[in-house]
């Protein structure tokens, strides 16, 4: 097991996408966070120019910066599932190391949520104290409030799940384009912009994550706690589904 855990470990931090998407993701989010912090510093709280007309409660001001990173979140996770079924089949090698194969799948999963968890938390803390020290949301940077940091960990819950998902779905078809072809949309705003007209869309995977750091006043979310249990739950089902699938089908 240590061997598996140390082989798909130096798999997955020797692969250049993984880096380029980690740091594109935390490098670009950060200066794209002090912009929209500076410019907006000295707007009232019901300019038209801002992210929302309606004031923003200080304690969810800067996770509209979320939708960025969790982009490149899918496709790394796309890329983690669908790359060893290329051309070479590298997954062949994989599974002649190791032949108990459920092992390599929870490795793999497991390894994929360890490392979009991280960079989940260091991109959204990073942005959320740009946020507070940028504009005066009367906040202090270094101090952040237990509300910021229970929506800190929601995010993160929600990029870490996002990710699980788009990774049982590449498996599951064996190719990175797929999560891609049905993750992407959601991530970046379809889930949200029907779930403002049909309630059944709250239930969308991304946009019941997105109700763990969204304000619920707004309308447009489940609970948070709600949100959790039902993007957990879509998580869970579509990875049975992908250690099965994994497990038992021929190559």
């Amino acid at each position: 097991m240590i061997a598996l855990i140390r082989s798909e470990t130096t798999k997955l931090l020797t692969t250049k996408a993984t880096w380029i998407l980690a740091l594109v993701t935390v490098l670009g989010t950060l200066p794209m966070a002090w912009t929209n912090s500076v410019s907006s510093a000295d707007l009232p709280a019901d300019s038209e120019l801002l992210f929302s007309s309606a004031p923003i409660p200080p304690e969810y001001q800067g996770f509209e910066m979320a939708g960025f990173g969790y982009v490149l979140i899918v496709a790394l996770a796309a890329l983690w599932s669908g790359s060893e079924y290329g051309s070479g089949k590298q997954i062949r090698t994989t599974l002649l190391a190791t032949p108990k194969r459920l092992r390599v799948f929870v490795v793999k999963a497991t390894l994929l949520a360890v490392f979009v968890a991280l960079i989940a938390f260091v991109t959204m803390t990073g942005t959320i104290i740009i946020t507070h020290a940028a504009a005066d949301t009367g906040i202090d940077p270094w101090a952040l409030t237990p509300a910021i940091w229970a929506n800190l960990s929601g995010v993160t819950l929600a990029w870490t799940l996002t990710a699980l998902i788009a990774f049982a779905v590449g498996t599951i078809a064996r190719t990175a384009i797929l999560p891609l072809i049905l993750v992407v949309p959601l991530v970046i705003g379809v889930g949200d912009f029907l779930a403002g007209f049909w309630s059944g869309a709250k239930f969308l995977p991304t946009t019941a994550g997105a109700a763990m750091y969204n304000d619920p006043a707004s309308g447009t979310f489940l609970d948070p706690a709600m949100g959790a249990l039902v993007q957990t739950g879509w998580a869970i089902v579509l990875l049975v589904a992908a250690s099965v699938a994994f497990t038992r089908r021929d190559l």
